[in-house]
């Protein structure tokens, strides 16, 4: 058989006392994995004899024997020889976690867990995060820190769906828990006070380097995700093709069906245990939402696009689906897919312990930089000595679409209209562009 490494998959020339930790960070991780002892990092075979076998199994068979790993993970860990005759050692995750190094102790030392090829000390954070996972309790039940919460943004969304707030069953719904009658972290994020910002970055060019906008959303979860999906479709730049005919075309940047999915999907299943940020960065090539906390309980990327389905937040997931936020509680990602599957560029996915990522490719990026490149560099060539920074924003703008008005590209650059009229009146003088039609329905033209 062919051997390489790969997030499940790890290669070792010889049984070193370091390999505990390789045990370790599989036992620790949501897919286990296998490690292969007697191949060199080419994915060659080495030769051993009898008796460096022995003292390899052997080696082995007492770490797990006398618990050097702890708790026992004697049902999880097995040992055989291949086809190949090559040691393997198969382990499945744990359901005690985190094993740690006895001798080390349950701290950052002695607990290793695996991202994607290689194996890492886990934090304090993540060994309570394991705690609290293995325990059986949902972060979402445990009691918030903040007990003088209010839910006005909640309340406002009951009733514009004509639903009687004062029927809102806070116990049987998660939001307080029955035994100290105290409110849950459930509770919390669907406050008024819940503190965790949305962060939404507009950046200039492929790489975060400059910025041209940025904001961050506050308060309830609700109220997060209706302000971040307006901003996401102000953001969302729109090509406009006029060619002299009745109907115009518009195309796009993202899709926003697919954008709304990805956006529900970091409230859904984000881990809220990480006091991290939900982020939605655009660049002029493609737009990167992401969400702290990879996949939960065992689930895949290829098995949540199967249906399956495994909740990290289940009470969260239930109120959303009631608001009509979702529309059904484990298709969100395939639906994603599915709406991509005529697209020649479609959504990429990256996913750890520590985050799951979702790139969508902008649409337009390839034909308007056709578009642009030529008239920049006639602006360069003829009237670079004319044209300033602030005026080549409004030529980026109407490049995407003629039919932007003063309003519109006011809110775009987040600058007055006073701004925004001052730079037209200096393009339209220098000759570069012209008002075609009426104010309101008229279009903007470049000359090149």
């Amino acid at each position: 058989m062919k051997y390489d490494e790969s997030n499940v998959v790890e290669l070792k020339s010889k049984v070193e006392d370091s390999l505990i930790y390789e045990i370790i960070a599989f036992l620790n991780s949501y897919l286990g994995g296998t490690i292969y002892v007697g191949i060199d990092d080419d994915g060659s075979i080495i030769e051993l004899c009898q008796k460096e076998k022995d003292v390899a199994e052997s080696k082995i068979i007492n770490w797990i024997r006398d618990e050097a790993i702890y708790p026992n993970c004697s049902e999880f860990v097995s040992i055989q020889y291949n086809e190949d005759d090559v040691l393997t050692i198969h382990i499945v995750p744990g359901n005690r976690k985190p094993y740690y190094h006895k001798s080390k102790g349950l701290k950052s030392s002695g607990v290793y867990i695996r991202y994607g090829r290689n194996k890492t000390q886990a934090s304090s954070e993540e060994i309570s995060r394991m705690l609290q996972e293995s325990s059986g309790t949902s972060y979402e039940s445990l009691i918030s820190m903040n007990q003088d919460l209010t839910f006005e943004t909640l309340e406002l969304k009951f009733r514009k769906l004509n639903i009687n707030f004062d029927n809102f069953k806070m116990i049987t719904s998660g939001f307080i828990d029955k035994e100290t009658n105290l409110y849950t972290n459930l509770a919390y994020w669907f406050s008024d006070q819940y503190g965790v910002d949305t962060k939404v970055a507009v950046y200039q060019g492929l790489n975060r380097a400059v910025f041209r906008s940025k904001h961050e959303f506050s308060g309830s979860i609700i109220e997060q995700i209706d302000e971040v999906m307006k901003y996401f479709s102000l953001c969302n730049e729109i090509r406009v093709i006029i060619d002299g005919k009745p109907i115009r075309t518009e195309i796009p940047s993202y899709n926003m069906r697919a954008a709304r999915e990805a956006i529900l999907n970091c409230y859904c299943h984000r881990d809220y245990f990480r006091n991290s940020n939900i982020k939605i960065e655009f660049f002029d090539d493609r737009c990167e939402v992401l969400s702290p906390g990879g996949f939960y309980g065992g689930l895949t990327l290829e098995k949540a696009l199967e249906g399956y389905q495994s909740f990290r937040n289940e009470n969260l997931v239930k109120l959303l689906f009631k608001l009509g936020y979702i529309e059904n509680y484990a298709s969100g990602l395939s639906r994603i897919f599915d709406i991509y599957k005529d697209e020649e560029k479609k959504p990429i996915v990256d996913t750890s312990l520590i985050g799951f990522k979702i790139i969508f490719p902008n649409k337009n990026y390839d034909v308007f930089k056709e578009i642009k490149d030529p008239w920049l560099n006639w602006v360069t060539e003829k009237v670079t000595e004319k044209v300033t920074e602030k005026e080549i924003e409004i030529l980026d703008l109407l490049t995407m679409n003629p039919e932007y008005t003063l309003p519109q590209m006011s809110q775009k650059l987040m600058v007055s209209r006073k701004t925004i009229a001052s730079r037209i009146k200096s393009l339209k003088e220098k000759g570069i562009i012209e008002r075609v039609g009426s104010d309101t329905r008229g279009y903007w033209k470049i000359h090149k």
